[in-house]
Parts: C-alpha cells; sequence; structure tokens
C-alpha cells in the first residue's frame, strides 16, 4: 500500500493502523459509513456517512512537525469532545460542505484520534467499508463523544444523534420522556445585533435530573460555524454571573466587561468554543456563556450560521445506558440562524 496518494478501495478488510496513517500524505477514502468515538460495550458514537458528493471526503496530511491531520467531510454537522484529552499521532478536523450553489463549508474543532479501523461492517465484515475513528474497546478507554446534528428550519430542534440508534425525532414537539432512569441536557440560546462586526449570543445550558436518582455530570459547551459568515481566526467567550437575566443584551465591552463575569473567571479565547460546565446532582443550572465571533459575510439564506452544543465529558448516571443519559439529544444543539 502506497504512503503517498493512498487509496483505501482495495479490500472491505483493508485496515490502516495509526502508525501507517501518521506517515501518509494523502488519502482518499470511499466507505459510505464512519463511526466516530465511542466504544464496543456502551456503543455510544456517532454514525453518519462521509459526503458522497466530494472526491476527497477523507484526506491526511503529514506535516514536518507534529501530528497528522486528518480532515474529513461527513454528510451532517459533528460535534465532537475528548473526554480526558490526550495527544495522538492523528487530528481529525470534521467539516461539512452545503450542496447548494454557494457551497458553504462549516469548520468543527478538532479531536485527536487514539485509534484508526477500516474495514468492512456488518457479518464477516461482508457489509460496505466502514470507517472507524477513535472507536474504543471498553467505555474506560473511550476518548471522545460526539453528536451528529442536522439543522432544519429555525423554529424547529434539529434532528441530532448521539449514537448507533437515531433519535428520529426532529420537528417542533418534544417526546414523552421515558419511564426508566434518564437525564438530559438542554442547550438553548439567543442572539443579540448592534454589535457592528460581530455575531453576539448568549447560550444557555441546563440540566434535567432523573427525580429518583440525580447524578452529577459534566458537559463541554462547543461550537461550530459556518465559515462563508464568521471568521475562523477565532471565538471569544464568558461564563456570565448567575444573576445574569434571560434576555438580557450585554454591554458593549461584551467578555471585556469584567461585571457581567463570574467571579474568578475571566474572557477565554480559542479556535472554537471549549467551556466546561459540571451540575452537582440536583442542581440545574442554568450556566449562561456570551460567545461572539467576528463576522465575515452571511449564510446561505435559510441557514444557521453557527451551533452550539453539549457533550458529556464525565460523570452521569451509574449503569445507565448510554441513551439514557442524555434522553431528547435534539435539544443539545441550538443554532444561530
Amino acid at each position: 500500500m502506497k504512503l503517498m496518494n493512498t487509496y483505501l478501495v482495495a479490500s472491505l478488510r483493508a485496515a490502516l493502523s495509526l502508525a501507517l496513517l501518521a506517515g501518509t500524505g494523502a488519502v482518499y477514502a470511499e466507505p459510505t459509513e464512519a463511526l466516530i468515538g465511542g466504544n464496543l460495550v456502551s456503543g455510544d458514537q456517532a454514525t453518519v456517512a462521509l459526503d458522497a458528493t466530494n472526491p476527497s471526503a477523507f484526506s491526511v496530511s503529514k506535516p514536518a512537525v507534529g501530528p497528522s491531520t486528518a480532515t474529513a467531510y461527513f454528510g451532517s454537522h459533528i460535534f465532537c469532545a475528548e473526554l480526558s484529552p490526550q495527544p495522538s499521532q492523528v487530528s481529525l478536523l470534521p467539516r461539512f460542505q452545503q450542496t447548494d450553489a454557494n457551497g458553504d463549508v462549516w469548520l468543527f474543532p478538532s479531536v485527536f484520534l487514539h485509534s484508526f479501523k477500516y474495514e468492512g461492517s456488518g457479518y464477516q465484515n461482508g457489509g460496505v467499508p466502514t470507517l472507524y475513528l477513535g472507536q474504543a474497546s471498553n467505555l474506560a478507554s473511550s476518548g471522545i463523544r460526539c453528536l451528529s446534528s442536522i439543522p432544519g428550519p429555525s423554529t424547529e430542534f434539529p434532528n441530532v444523534s448521539q449514537g448507533l440508534l437515531d433519535s428520529g425525532f426532529g420537528g417542533d414537539v418534544p417526546p414523552t420522556p421515558p419511564s426508566g432512569p434518564h437525564q438530559n441536557i438542554v442547550v438553548s440560546g439567543e442572539s443579540f445585533a448592534g454589535y457592528p462586526g460581530k455575531s453576539v449570543s448568549v447560550i444557555t445550558v441546563t440540566m434535567q435530573f432523573d427525580p429518583g436518582q440525580p447524578a452529577a455530570a459534566v458537559w463541554t459547551l462547543i461550537d461550530g460555524f459556518n465559515d462563508r459568515a464568521l471568521i475562523g481566526t477565532g471565538a471569544n467567550w464568558c461564563l456570565l454571573r448567575t444573576d445574569w437575566i434571560a434576555g438580557s443584551a450585554p454591554p458593549a465591552g461584551l467578555c471585556d466587561d469584567p461585571s457581567i463575569i463570574i467571579p474568578g473567571f475571566h474572557k477565554e479565547t480559542g479556535p472554537f468554543v471549549q467551556r466546561t460546565l459540571g451540575f452537582p446532582a440536583g442542581n440545574p443550572g442554568p450556566y449562561h456563556v456570551l460567545v461572539y465571533r467576528d463576522a465575515v459575510g452571511f449564510a446561505t439564506a435559510g441557514t444557521p450560521k453557527q451551533g452550539f452544543a453539549a457533550i458529556r465529558t464525565s460523570g452521569g448516571m451509574a449503569l445507565a445506558p448510554e441513551e439514557m443519559q442524555d434522553w431528547y439529544s435534539d435539544d443539545s444543539v441550538w443554532y444561530a440562524y
């Protein structure tokens, strides 16, 4: 197998080790599915097709120094967070490109991959070729957790999946909660005009605990954005005071105004929003996070410009199935239009 311009279509049972992938100059793949994160026991992993319209939907570049970078264009939005950040040989950059005439591209936070496998799926690997990205052997060794999301109209919830069993919800009416133990994280937000050259939103994150056995959990708020509308040089965010009144417009100074920030915290910046939020058992919050990016243009009409997702990075109900840790994942993602 050549190290340069490697084509991963010779065999449904072909497999690449991280060591081989790290030395590869470019990889082009044609599987129809990619499983991201999760582990072989709980199955908590986002399942999404690669972008069939992109001949280079999956490519790898190796810089002179540092880890290889795998860029993957998926058929839906992908929000991933690392459970215990540890560098590895390959950094995954999730991407999404709209199929309209403008071809807007969405960028999402990178995560390190500690495993990579390409093989057939199903019985005796006889199914469609599949990329297994960051899949762990058990829950304890899981490195990343992801949500896949398909935004709809601004008045409806997106269709979000946290694993192999897609909720299939979407729409504008939440379903009836399950009868067994369950918890849920809710992400909502409001965008504000009047800040020249900036896209400004206040994101609210609230925990819904199981009334019988509330369990503490830590969630990480991240963002993704349309690079036709927003500049990717960096995001700014800060954790607002606990007495913040929902619907209030932030001051002109935004996060440079210390009077609005929880004492002990400060303005943060980075390529993507990364804000850890801890919820002690029985304390639902909410947390309010002020986020802004520089604006460069406009998203295609009717499509969002930025998305926010909460990913569980530690804690949760002991022994509860993964799908019950965030039983209604459609409200775990909120979009700014």
